[in-house]
């Protein structure tokens, strides 16, 4: 099984015990043998990912620069929070561009996708993943891009416009990252059947 962790990569705007649970979130999966999926970036997915990396876990970073020396030098991203990277194959005229494209690469990969806070890229990432109609698992209580796409999909979901687009894709809605790995555990029980 593979779960893929997006999220707000802004590291000056977090509590210690939000922290703690990333951390808390990357130990489990690395513990119970699932891939981890990030875009090797800082914040909530590169807490998790580390986490996961010192508990023995597999990590995937996808990042948008196309070689070590950009992911460090040009993104400053850091170089410890996975164990494999993913370079971005095609180049783009903008870094947005770049951004993107990884995570449009990314999407495929995983069965299960958690979203924690974030903003643009992370809103992106979760639309990225709803078309693709992934199990998305959705974290409420650090808001931006998850509170923004619960209040996209409310509206849209409301109007029934487009019924197509809304069926295979999976949302479940958590509190916090404890209700998450309760909701990954029943997958990895899944899984094993």
């Amino acid at each position: 099984m593979k779960v893929t962790v997006y999220g707000s990569t802004n590291s000056t705007l977090y509590l210690p015990k939000e922290i703690e649970a990333c951390k808390k979130l990357g130990t489990w999966l690395a513990e119970n043998n699932i891939e981890i999926l990030t875009g090797a970036c800082r914040g909530m997915p590169y807490y998790v990912g580390r986490a996961a990396v010192l508990a023995g876990g597999k990590v995937t970073g996808f990042t948008p620069a196309k070689n070590l020396k950009e992911h460090v030098e040009v993104y400053n991203f850091p170089f410890d929070g996975f164990t494999d990277l993913a370079f971005n194959r095609t180049r783009y005229f903008t870094q947005a561009e770049n951004f993107l494209h990884r995570s449009w690469d990314m999407t495929p990969f995983s069965e299960v996708v958690v979203a924690i806070g974030g903003s643009w890229g992370t809103y992106s990432e979760i639309i990225f993943s709803f078309f693709a109609k992934k199990t998305i698992i959705l974290v409420e209580g650090y808001g931006g891009a998850v509170k923004a796409f619960k209040q996209t999909h409310d509206f849209f979901g409301a109007r029934e416009v487009n019924p197509a687009v809304h069926d295979g894709a999976k949302l479940i809605w958590v509190k916090d990252i404890g209700e998450a790995i309760k909701v990954l555990k029943k997958y990895k029980e899944k899984d094993k059947k």
